[in-house]
């Protein structure tokens, strides 16, 4: 099997970028789509070498700390803080910290798990990072908070309110780094969470697809990998259909070299055409092409629409800059277009469904995206996407407990109030119903649950 090399290797500007502004004691929020690298990004600003480059920078020591969200037990400010002390203590032992230092943080650890009670848990985790940053080795100490996008949406806010508080508290001592697909802002929220965000407004890094150059390079070590050799016409045609995308580097890739490479020259032409079929229906590609476009605003999809089916020249100056903040252009020798050619093949099929759409509610469930009224909706975040189990059940009644029991499993039946629910049910509203002050698709049946709707519902006042 071909391994894909990690894509942070080809983002050493990226990786500077960051650094820098982190030296200035600021915090960055990196914001890019499925498989563009935000993860190996930040995997690689942990690497010790960033560490060192930092000391030169800025003349302090620093731990650069990955933690990756995705490894929370579950989505409570227990979980949260778990899983920071978790990679903590990994960090410290990495870099040879003092035993002292790692049994005091093991301690305060042992504390957040036990989970003591609601004051408790949050007083552990805030002294464990006061006993960090008081330690006698005077460290810098940056989170890098890797898959962040459903923690914004699924804590209480004022886990983000600690956060602030002890940012301030430390100044440039203590720094963040957030990696989601979309900007930090678009969680929505309260005053707490406003706080927190704040502190991001002067530094979101919008990370781009890969340069020429470094996907060459990308696709030079996956087909190494498999002891084969990348030859200019292949290079040329991965770029055209991928372009910097790593994921969609990597399946393309991976068609190539079963189908083109080592072939006679007299078969090339042949086969990248060949390939340009397979690549159609592929399913990496597919898989890739669907969490991308899922990823992206609605307005954005329809802009992506209007460029792959009537060209460039029909999207206005701030359409082409909507597209262009979110890495979605590119300009070569040939002019601009979207970056991939896959992207456009892809865009133009979303076209023919759109105008094929049926009234109401559908949930293509291959592809994550949900349409109203032959329109998509923005994206869904995780919780209410599990929440249109109410799909499953369409013109049907679905209590409190089927409710808690999908989103949040079985376990917090007793603590999911109807409160929480109704927050969530407001938020899929913001995004289902035409006109969320007078939903139609989503109905409350009062003192029974809710309902979704095949066809709205003319009795809603």
């Amino acid at each position: 099997m071909v391994q894909i090399p990690a894509t942070s290797i080809y983002r050493s500007a990226d990786a500077a970028a960051i650094r820098e502004v982190l030296g200035r004691g600021q915090p960055v929020a990196v914001i890019g789509l499925s498989n563009f690298g935000k993860s190996t990004l930040l995997r690689y600003l942990a690497d010790p070498l960033h560490s060192e480059q930092y000391r030169q920078q800025t003349g302090r020591r620093a731990i650069f700390v990955y933690v990756d969200c995705n490894r929370m037990l579950e989505m409570t400010p227990q979980g949260f803080y778990e899983v920071i002390l978790r990679a903590l203590l990994e960090t410290l032992r990495s870099v040879g910290a003092s035993d002292a230092l790692h049994s005091t943080i093991a301690a305060f650890y042992g504390r957040v798990v036990e989970g003591a009670g609601s004051f408790a848990i949050p007083l552990a985790f805030n002294n464990a990072i006061v006993a960090l940053m008081d330690d006698e080795h005077n460290r810098d100490v940056i989170l890098l908070l890797d898959e962040f996008d459903a923690v914004l949406t699924g804590l209480d806010e004022r886990v983000f309110l600690n956060l602030r508080a002890i940012k301030d508290k430390y100044g440039p001592r203590l720094n963040y780094v957030t990696a989601t697909v979309r900007p930090l802002s678009a969680a929505g929220g309260g005053d707490d969470l406003a706080e927190f965000i704040e502190l991001f407004a002067a530094h979101k890094y919008m990370l781009q697809p890969l340069s020429p150059d470094d996907a060459t390079a990308l696709a030079g070590d996956i087909f190494r990998s498999a002891n084969d050799t990348l030859e200019p016409l292949e290079r040329s045609f991965i770029l055209e259909q991928a372009g910097g995308h790593p994921g969609l580097i990597k399946a393309v890739a991976h068609v190539v070299m079963q189908i083109e490479s080592g072939a006679p020259a007299s078969y090339t032409a042949q086969a990248f055409s060949m390939a340009a079929d397979e690549l159609q229906n592929h399913r990496l590609v597919r898989a890739e092409l669907n969490k991308l476009w899922s990823q992206l605003p609605a307005p954005a999809r329809n802009i992506a629409v209007t460029a792959a089916v009537h060209g460039m020249d029909a999207l206005q100056n701030d359409q082409r800059r909507e597209l262009e903040a979110l890495g979605l252009i590119v300009r070569d020798e040939h002019g601009e277009r979207l970056f991939a050619r896959l992207l456009e093949h892809y865009a133009r099929r979303q076209a023919l469904v759109q105008r094929s759409a049926p009234e109401g509610v559908r949930v293509d469930l291959d592809a994550g995206t949900v349409w109203v009224e032959g329109k998509m909706t923005e994206p869904l975040t995780d919780l209410e996407y599990r929440l249109l189990l109410l799909y499953g059940r369409m013109d049907k009644i679905c209590d409190k407990y089927q409710i808690v029991e999908s989103v949040w499993g079985q376990e917090y039946l007793g603590e999911v109030d109807d409160a929480r629910i109704e927050k969530l049910v407001s938020r899929l509203r913001a995004k289902l119903e035409p006109d969320p002050a007078r939903p139609k698709y989503i109905s409350t049946v009062r003192g029974r649950g809710y309902r979704l709707n095949s066809a709205p519902d003319t009795t809603a006042p």
